[in-house]
């Protein structure tokens, strides 16, 4: 008989009533187990870290994420995740496979030729196609589209004579070979060239969707049709001047998997400091001023930083006064830089390059083939110089000038030396104009200001990204200089191979110092801060894009 049947013969009252306690004791355990249980269960699930959202935030509406014309950084940040080119960017600031699985060059590197992943879909199930890359950098590229960063792509054969109306469309060197096979020739050899088709400018177009849009491509979420990592949501995607909802899209196709089912973007200032948001959640990640980079530290976020952006004084090249050559070196030369730099911004340091330490040619330091530094420095004949560019602008004075400027405390203190300076050296008067950083871009953006000390934020490691903004046809040319010299200086650059263009390197930096045009103080780092759960987010230099593709949250603090 079996110990269970036995048990169950017992008949004494007491015992039958310690059997019903134990029974329930038993009920009780076995409750409590399976609901411990269901509670790791529901715990484990909630502790995944995939399929999380991620949380950020863009200070301004973006104006269209329509890849070929958008030219703001709440709308790049958008577009370089919705979006994805022949290549995309890892951490390391390098081309690797996008929508191409692969591509090679030709042995002068001036044709490349991308082959398209065959199972590469729009985010509607539409095939993407070469002629979809060829639609859209051509478009960047048309007079009619007027795009502001389509410069980036005029080392494509005939891009800028196209891009100005003095060449057909037909003359452009890229064409599909087929339906997954895009051919690119190029102006000259650039052994870097894969790195540019990252751009938004150079993102695939849907011609037949294009067109279907009537003119209002990227104004609407509906009206956008996706090929990255995330698509805009079809149910709440843009809420215009409030929030962007982007959800994994099941159609993306690329070499490695989405993590995050989506980010969640609002729209406006942050309420509260960049570290206090990161902390109570309300956003995962954010570019972080320097000032507040040892709060970070201290609160254990994850910082990630960028040396990328000169400082310096420039010279608005249409202003009547500081146009003359002679003015310009003047003031500078009256400048004492030690005194000028006693103080510093956060995580700054002095520098009298305009190219950085950072820039690379041919994959050495830039800065240790120049073997110099090209930066004027004191000297007492500023009054000469002075007198001279009076003279030759029929003034007996200086009118009152006006110095724009960031309104934090070091770059005020920075520019009340400088002012200090030039009213004792020229006995006239200087004053300064503190504004937002926002409104200082603005400022800088449309031309108007005399004088400012303002960044250059680079567009690459190349001397020629940071070179080509002050080209005379670039939409980036902040100075507005126009110069024939500094031009044939950046043609040559273009037109030499990377290993024979040093010299022209150093003669176009050279110019830039030697006739005052943007005079560099100091090189300022970038931060990114990241919430400590949260690993994988990917921030590029030379840029404000955040990549989420392959973010992982943990729903607590990674202790791993």
């Amino acid at each position: 008989m079996s110990r269970t049947s036995i048990f169950f013969k017992y008949t004494n009252p007491r015992h039958k009533y310690n059997l019903y306690c134990l029974k329930k004791i038993l009920s009780l355990v076995l409750c409590l187990v399976l609901c411990a249980s269901f509670t790791a269960c529901q715990e484990d699930e909630e502790e995944s870290p995939y399929d999380q959202i991620i949380y950020y935030n863009i200070e301004s509406e973006p104006i269209t994420l329509d890849p070929q014309i958008a030219d703001d950084s709440s709308a790049l940040l958008v577009i370089m995740n919705i979006f994805e080119g022949l290549v995309r960017l890892n951490e390391d600031g390098d081309a690797e496979p996008g929508a191409a699985e692969s591509w090679y060059a030709s042995s002068d590197c001036t044709v490349f030729t991308f082959n398209l992943r065959h199972d590469a879909c729009w985010s509607d199930g539409t095939p993407l196609t070469a002629a979809d890359f060829v639609y859209g950098i051509t478009r960047a590229l048309s007079p009619d589209t007027n795009s502001s960063t389509a410069s980036s792509l005029f080392c494509i054969k005939n891009a800028e004579a196209y891009s100005s109306g003095t060449a057909e469309e037909s003359e452009l060197g890229i064409y599909a070979e087929d339906d997954y096979t895009v051919v690119i020739e190029l102006e000259y050899s650039y052994q870097d060239f894969p790195s540019v088709l990252a751009s938004p400018c150079a993102m695939p177009c849907n011609q037949a969707f294009f067109e279907s849009t009537a003119g209002q491509y990227g104004l609407e979420a509906e009206k956008i049709l996706c090929n990255g990592a995330f698509m805009l949501s079809s149910s709440s995607g843009w809420t215009h001047y409030t929030s962007l909802t982007l959800q994994r899209n099941t159609y993306y196709s690329g070499e490695e998997e989405v993590i995050p089912s989506g980010v969640s973007i609002t729209i406006g200032e942050l309420s509260d400091s960049v570290v206090t948001s990161i902390e109570d959640g309300t956003v995962d990640c954010y570019a972080i001023p320097s000032d507040e980079v040892d709060e970070a530290e201290a609160a254990g976020l994850n910082l990630t930083s960028f040396d990328d952006t000169v400082w310096g004084l420039c010279f608005n090249m249409d202003d009547e006064i500081v146009s003359n050559k002679n003015i310009r070196l003047g003031l500078l030369y009256a400048l004492d830089r030690d005194y000028i730099l006693q103080t510093l911004p956060d995580h700054a340091s002095a520098t009298k390059d305009i190219i950085p330490d950072t820039a690379e040619l041919n994959g050495q330091s830039y800065r240790s083939l120049a073997d110099s530094s090209f930066g004027l420095d004191y000297s007492d004949s500023f009054s000469t110089y002075l007198t001279q560019g009076l003279e030759e602008l029929e003034l007996d004075a200086l009118p009152s000038i006006e110095i724009l400027c960031a309104d934090d405390e070091a770059t005020q203190s920075i520019v009340n030396n400088i002012i200090e300076t030039l009213n004792a050296a020229t006995g006239c008067y200087f004053n300064k104009n503190p504004v937002s950083s926002s409104e200082l871009q603005d400022y800088i953006d449309s031309g108007d200001y005399t004088i400012a000390l303002a960044p250059i934020s680079l567009q690459g490691s190349s001397p020629l990204d940071t070179l080509s903004l002050f080209f005379s046809s670039d939409t980036s040319n902040f100075t507005n200089l126009s110069s024939t010299v500094y031009d044939n200086y950046i043609t040559q650059i273009q037109d030499t191979s990377v290993s024979d263009s040093l010299d022209y390197i150093m003669a176009a930096e050279k110019y830039l110092n030697d006739y005052g045009i943007f005079y560099p103080l100091y090189l300022q780092s970038r931060f990114y801060a990241s919430a400590s759960n949260v690993d994988g987010i990917v921030f590029h230099a030379y840029g404000a894009e955040a990549d989420f593709r392959s973010a992982v949250k943990y729903a607590t603090e990674n202790s791993s």
